[in-house]
């Protein structure tokens, strides 16, 4: 009997937020800005590459130099946007990080609605073009907002617990908007889309976009208050690349940039993966694609909360250490998986793998913000952001390139009835080999990471302090 009561203790514990710091109430609050932005992404990122191969005509190769641009664009306009944010002052009426968030939503819906009006009668050219400035205009305005986002985050919510609690919040928001925001898109890409019905579906879901947008933003804190403790960077802008290398060539910062950019990044992009796999591997509908894609999703979200006790109580790296068993087999049954059952199993696996290593991953770049303020006393979390932003959103992108690159080597033509079996194999790989090998990779720069469970709670004992004046 003691033994069974044990067990059902551990069990409330894992199911259950931490208590300390930020009510159940304020975390929510703080974690629904972020999945409305994870949204607008699967829809740029991932629903759309399909409209544009299979609806508008673009050709893999085309929407692969787009990512290519786009990357070379992240890259340049990441850390200015970062440190601007950062030199940016609190004004009593507007605030700071929340009144970027709020004038970079319209630019973000806007180029996203126009991205959506290119048409198959037109020039490859002009369609190359228009959704390569469409691109740059959405992620000029994503960057300012999520970096924002992060830096308000890393404010409200000090402690490493509350930030693993917040995540696991914003991934049941994120996988709930995902499923409305992506469930009519599935089942409209997969099979025998038309355009004349597509668009008025899209306009919907952009229009929903927009509420779901305002909702978030409502009413959030954003007074003086909040920046008191901070003392942040007085360099001039001459002085960034100096003191981003500084910060580049750091271990904790090289070794988290390292597993971002081969593992976090490309795990992440699996929803569009999954629509070519569907619709060309398994070819079945799209309301059969939509049952298995909602389906997997509940199933992994009943476990997270466990998955993220088990994350605080184990830190970072023993925790994405066990979690490559479940990216081992998932990732290999989506490469072999004969029929649509096993094919449903190994997705669930994949789709845990991606959330459960996501919210292991997601206090590594807090922990560095917070490590290098306690070593230098200066607070740089736009300057931070933004280098991560730099590798982590434009080195992610190279995942979209790989696998439509390696469909279209593989002959895959979006405009075919059935694809040739070299095509399929050509998905099979791309979906199911290319993410597992960024898993396994991505194990040697996480063990180069410096920071053990210990030293994570030392950190986070110290931001703590910092924000609120005590301990953990």
């Amino acid at each position: 009997m003691e033994f069974i009561r044990r067990v059902a203790g551990n069990v409330r514990k894992a199911f259950r937020f931490t208590s300390t710091g930020l009510s159940l109430k304020e975390k929510w609050r703080l974690a629904l800005p972020g999945p409305i932005l994870s949204v607008g992404g699967v829809l740029i990122h991932n629903v759309f590459i399909k409209y544009y191969t299979d609806i508008i005509g673009l050709s893999p190769t085309m929407v692969g130099w787009a990512y290519v641009i786009y990357n070379i664009w992240n890259a340049i306009n990441d850390p200015f946007i970062g440190v601007w944010i950062d030199k940016m002052r609190h004004r009593p009426r507007r605030g700071k990080y929340v009144y970027v968030m709020r004038v970079t939503v319209p630019f973000m819906i806007l180029s996203s609605f126009a991205m959506m009006l290119s048409s198959p009668s037109w020039d490859e050219w002009m369609i190359f073009l228009l959704y390569t400035v469409e691109l740059f205009i959405y992620d000029t305005a994503a960057t300012a907002y999520s970096i924002a986002y992060q830096s308000y985050t890393l404010i409200a919510a000090p402690t490493k617990e509350e930030r693993v609690d917040v995540n696991i919040i914003q991934n049941y928001v994120s996988q709930g908007m995902s499923f409305l925001v992506t469930m009519i898109p599935t089942m409209l890409l997969v099979g025998d889309g038309k355009r004349e019905v597509i668009l008025p579906i899209f306009s919907l879901v952009i229009l929903a976009e927009s509420i779901f947008f305002a909702l978030a933003l409502r009413g959030l804190r954003d007074d003086a208050k909040m920046y008191e403790s901070l003392e942040t960077q007085h360099f001039d802008l001459r002085d960034v690349w100096k003191e981003a290398w500084q910060i580049i060539k750091s271990r904790p910062f090289f070794s988290y940039i390292l597993f971002s950019i081969i593992t976090v990044g490309p795990i992440g992009f699996y929803f569009t993966p999954f629509l070519y796999y569907m619709d060309d591997v398994m070819d079945v509908s799209g309301l059969t694609a939509t049952i298995v894609d909602v389906s997997t999703h509940v199933a992994v979200l009943l476990v997270l909360p466990a998955a993220g006790y088990f994350i605080k109580k184990n830190g970072t790296k023993i925790s994405v250490y066990w979690g490559t068993i479940a990216a081992v087999l998932g990732y290999v049954g989506i490469f072999l998986a004969p029929n649509l059952w096993l094919a449903a199993i190994s997705y669930t696996l994949v789709v845990f793998t991606v959330n459960y290593i996501r919210t292991a991953a997601a206090p590594m770049g807090s922990l560095i913000i917070d490590e290098n303020e306690r070593t230098t006393g200066v607070r740089k979390t736009g300057l931070f952001n933004g280098l991560f932003s730099v590798f982590t959103v434009a080195f992610s992108s190279l995942q979209t390139v790989i696998f439509i690159n390696i469909i279209g080597a593989y002959g895959y033509d979006g405009t075919a009835d059935v694809q040739t079996d070299s095509a399929v194999f050509g998905i099979r790989l791309a979906a199911g080999i290319v993410p597992l090998a960024a898993v396994l990779l991505g194990l040697i720069p996480l063990a180069l990471y410096p920071f053990d469970k210990k030293k994570e709670e030392e950190i986070s004992a110290f931001s703590n302090r910092a924000r609120r004046g005590d301990g953990v």
